[in-house]
């Protein structure tokens, strides 16, 4: 071999070694690593389990087939225990809760009803702050399976189906702020019949050392889509319990 031969092949060696240590791809994680990476992202298993309350309010827009809607929306959650999520505009209110063991919801509309099925499932399961606090916990009886991954608006995303409480759905975590972009799920949508529901999360902000989105997009396809904007969020601060209460 030549001098000039060697002196060529030296640093290729040398990357080839690089990257025999340190691939340039670390390969597919694992399910057990994109869950501890995306409660490390949201703050953390003992942040997230130090919150007594969390309170959000902000306005939203309703875009249905008869036409926009717009008003304030308040969500109030005892994390695990209960959850209240109120709408309000000029030509339409409605009010959604479950106080750990029954689910309402009451309506300009519909007026007042008890929520059964996969209707008051979906509401519980937004009582939970994150949907892998189930995850390594014995006191949380949930199942978790990797999907394939794909992309959310062009961004790749991990893919995980979560089972809890009799609810199914998917989780989309962005692979670079491993935080939750999407939630999909199924339920029963009066004169629809059972319909797939697409929950978009954005804008996180950090609160109390836990990040929270402050935009939710709901999409009911083919009937109406909310696009919600949280401008406030208040932690451990008092609650009035009578509000998970059926009126």
């Amino acid at each position: 071999m030549s001098i000039k031969s060697a002196r060529i092949l030296r640093p290729v060696c040398g990357l080839i070694a690089m990257l025999i240590v340190h691939p340039l791809s670390g390969g597919a994680q694992t399910l057990d690593e994109v869950l501890r990476a995306s409660l490390a992202a949201s703050g953390g298993r003992e942040a997230l389990d130090s919150l007594s309350s969390v309170r959000q309010t902000g306005t939203f827009s309703m875009a249905t087939p008869f036409g926009n809607l717009e008003g304030d929306t308040e969500v109030v959650i005892v994390p695990n225990q209960k959850i209240y999520q109120m709408l309000e505009s000029d030509l339409f209110e409605r009010e959604s809760a479950w106080n750990g063991t029954s689910v309402w919801q009451s309506s300009s509309q519909q007026g007042l009803v008890d929520l059964q099925g996969r209707q008051a499932a979906s509401l519980a399961a937004q009582a939970v702050l994150h949907p892998f606090l189930g995850y390594e916990n014995p006191q949380i009886d949930a199942e978790f399976s990797q999907l394939d991954d794909t992309e959310v608006d062009g961004r790749p995303h991990h893919v995980v189906l979560v089972r809890a409480a009799g609810f199914e759905y998917s989780v989309f975590l962005d692979l670079e702020t491993k935080l939750v972009s999407r939630l999909q799920f199924e339920t029963d949508v009066p004169q629809l019949g059972v319909v797939m529901i697409t929950a978009d999360s954005s804008e996180y902000e950090e609160h109390g050392g836990v990040m929270f989105a402050t935009r939710n997009v709901i999409d009911v396809p083919g009937f109406v889509r909310t696009d919600i904007r949280f401008s406030t969020t208040e932690l451990n601060g008092e609650v009035d319990h009578s509000i998970f209460e059926r009126p």
